[in-house]
């Protein structure tokens, strides 16, 4: 079982998810989500050396996910594990979580206040950018783009990104180009929180 809190720290173990059921022979799905314990606040010195070794050791690992608080940028802390995957040649991305407390302060979802506060958000994709594909020879920079996304905010009727994201772990597994056969019950329709 998997508990989820808000408090930064509580996650303690690595929890492992099987994603689109089994075969029906006992092999499970064909992508496997883990979720790590942070780095940050409330962790263990040996948490990121038995993590580092499983990301450098797994040969079916096709992409790291990194997720970071869009409020706060990339921290010293997440720059040193972008440079340990650079010297790992471990393909990763990078997420910007809780990109809602930028768009829409205090709560207040809709377009005119997103369009108002995109040139900060901007700004924080600009120098994030710079330090996570630094153009150093120290090993492959990160994937792609930079996900913007929010699990708790809705505009449209959809969480902000959370498709996006969804689309890169697919894709990030070679999955997407059997996107006919997947089912949008394994992809986990989203709902709205508010």
């Amino acid at each position: 079982m998997c508990h989820v809190s808000s408090r930064p720290g509580r996650t303690k173990s690595m929890n492992f998810f099987a994603i689109g059921g089994d075969d029906h022979v006992g092999n499970p799905g064909k992508l496997a989500l883990l979720d790590m314990p942070g780095y940050g606040k409330g962790s263990r010195e040996e948490w990121g050396k038995e993590i580092m070794k499983y990301l450098v050791g797994r040969k079916q690992l096709r992409r790291a996910f990194l997720l970071v608080n869009a409020q706060h940028g990339l921290k010293p802390s997440d720059e040193e594990i972008l440079s340990l995957f650079r010297q790992h040649g471990i393909a990763h991305q990078v997420i910007m979580s809780k990109v809602d407390r930028i768009l829409f302060p205090k709560n207040k979802v809709s377009v005119e206040h997103m369009e108002k506060n995109i040139p900060s958000l901007d700004a924080i994709c600009a120098d994030t950018k710079t330090k996570i594909q630094p153009g150093k020879a120290d090993g492959p920079e990160a994937l792609g783009e930079l996900i913007f996304c929010s699990g708790e905010t809705t505009l449209g009727g959809r969480l902000l990104g959370i498709n996006k994201l969804r689309w890169a772990v697919v894709a990030a597994t070679g999955l997407g180009d059997l996107r006919r056969k997947i089912l949008p019950s394994e992809l986990a329709i989203e709902s709205s929180v508010r």
